[in-house]
């Protein structure tokens, strides 16, 4: 039975690749590229092997990061390979003696698991100076291989159920890509205040090698130092760690065969939320139900997510190198993302956007409502992010430039966008999938589209920067308030404009847009 699932996952897997030729040159490309990087590590580790000062440390931390990776991943945001799911076999009746273990073994067969095999083992090669070591080496890659897959086999199956559920999705994202923005300003950092890479690789790895993340990585070092001690303690944890994972994933995998999935209940609505707030108009309501998306959307989170990161982003960059004048740049540069967030209105209604031309919605009231909901949700961060740099350095005299620029960046992007939206479609994430997918198809139109709508922005917004760069340089608040006046009138007047021009092109393309979003391009 053991070999027989072996060859049913080995039959599926091939049969996947056959399925388009497309896919096929998709999956050859891409392994080719991944087994390039993998020759690439592996050259790296040899040509290094003589000059590495710190060939036990990297090895943990190279070994923690993979099987991190593999326990982050995979569960919560993309899956692993689901052909053997274990709740596939609850009808068949099989002893979960013999079909869990199956199953455990069949997760091993896939290419990402492959490479993470090869890298690692390409990864031992900086031992090659001491054969011993090396043996011991490529050993220590291969159960930490073991450990990686089998840690995301069981926090798979774990989280399942919480996958399935659309705030968890939607959390896991939020505090995912929140943890990769700010990933790089926390790490130079730590490499800053460290005076040298021993400061900061020699602690970590101590206490990683005793975790189940680098207990096997840990071997070589210990054995290459001569520390014996150190050696029996983290080859006895590991293999405690590895055992016990199997034994808990055997039983999770053996309950997930026998037990069906728990039903999921559907949501309920309570209330009419943001309708019972907003005027019973066309434009009332366009704007109730975008500012609904705005909360319960996660595409709409990319935008929020990056008003409060580019902050700490620009902070860690200013302590870095003493100078924090990117701080005036947030007002600026948050208005022109959040008006141009709206750009991509229609093509997220995806069906949805038959509302608005079976009810009859004009474009006026179309484009109006979307522009109210971003303008509420943007307003209050674009003031704080306009005022507060100057009240906090105590340069109160940049405060009219630095808000003029920020409330025309934001207006004019608003009035742009609303006539982007009206003209032009492309490939988004479906409701309901991973916010960061990258559509495939259209990647060249979509890119150009963006570069010039931002360029765009740009041109507009120079009868304001004028002003503003000669407050800045003058320290002349009147050229602050003149910087002002310039950027209500115009950021006022290309939304108006962009709202009327917008709703006309959505008057007339109405077909056009319905069957440009009824099949995402």
């Amino acid at each position: 039975m053991v070999a027989h699932i072996l060859q049913l996952k080995l039959r599926l897997l091939g049969n996947g690749f056959k399925r388009s030729t497309g896919q096929l040159v998709a999956v050859i490309i891409g392994g080719l590229y991944a087994l390039g990087m993998v020759v690439l590590l592996s050259g790296a580790s040899w040509a290094t092997a003589e000059q590495n000062p710190f060939p036990g440390q990297l090895t943990i931390i190279i070994g923690s990061a993979v099987v991190l990776g593999w326990a982050v991943i995979p569960p919560l945001l993309t899956g692993v390979d689901l052909t053997l799911e274990p709740a596939r076999f609850v009808h068949f009746g099989i002893d979960t003696k013999v079909l869990a273990p199956a199953l455990v073994l069949a997760g091993f067969i896939s290419v990402p698991a492959v490479l993470t095999f090869l890298g690692l083992l390409g990864a031992s090669m900086m031992w090659r100076l001491d054969p011993a070591v090396l043996a011991l080496a490529l050993v220590s890659a291969v159960a930490t291989a073991i450990m990686a897959v089998l840690v995301c086999q069981y926090l798979t199956i774990m989280a399942t159920a919480l996958r399935s559920k659309r705030r968890f999705r939607e959390l896991t994202f939020a505090l995912l890509f929140m943890l990769l923005v700010s990933l790089g300003p926390l790490l130079s950092s730590v490499f800053a205040a460290a005076e040298s890479i021993a400061d900061w690789i020699n602690p970590i790895s101590a206490v990683l090698a005793y975790t189940p993340l680098g207990a096997f990585a840990a071997l070589p070092g210990a054995l290459a130092t001569g520390n014996m001690a150190q050696l029996a303690l983290c080859a006895v944890l590991g293999v405690v760690y590895l055992v016990g994972l199997y034994l808990l994933l055997v039983r999770a995998t053996g309950a997930a065969t026998v037990a069906p999935p728990a039903q999921q209940r559907a949501a309920t609505a309570r209330g009419l939320g943001f309708f019972k707030l907003l005027p019973a108009t066309p434009t009332g309501a366009v704007a109730a139900r975008s500012l609904t998306y705005w909360f319960k959307d996660p595409r709409y989170a990319l935008s929020i997510l990056m008003v409060p990161m580019l902050p700490l982003i620009f902070w860690f960059a200013g302590r870095q190198s003493g100078e924090y004048t990117m701080m005036f740049a947030l007002g600026p540069l948050i208005g022109i993302l959040m008006g141009f967030a709206i750009s991509a209105d229609v093509s997220y209604d995806n069906t949805a956007f038959a509302l608005h031309v079976l009810t009859g919605v004009s474009g006026k009231a179309d484009r109006a409502g979307r522009v109210m909901a971003c303008f509420a949700i943007g307003i209050i961060p674009l003031l704080l992010a306009a005022t507060l740099p100057a009240i906090l350095s105590d340069q109160l005299w940049r405060l009219p430039s630095d808000l003029g620029l920020s409330l025309a960046a934001f207006l004019v992007s608003l009035g742009v966008s609303s006539v982007v939206s009206a003209r032009y479609t492309y490939a988004v994430p479906l409701p309901g999938e991973n916010p960061m997918k990258t559509p495939p198809g259209n990647g060249l139109r979509v890119a150009l589209t963006q570069m010039g709508t931002m360029g765009f922005m740009a041109v507009l917004l120079i009868p304001v920067v004028i002003p503003a760069v000669i407050s800045w340089t003058t320290q002349s608040q009147v050229a602050g308030f003149i910087a002002l006046g310039i950027g209500l009138l115009l950021g006022v007047g290309m939304l108006i404009g962009g709202v009327h021009l917008g709703g006309k092109w959505f008057d007339r393309r109405q077909p056009e847009l319905m069957q440009a979003v009824m099949i995402n391009r």
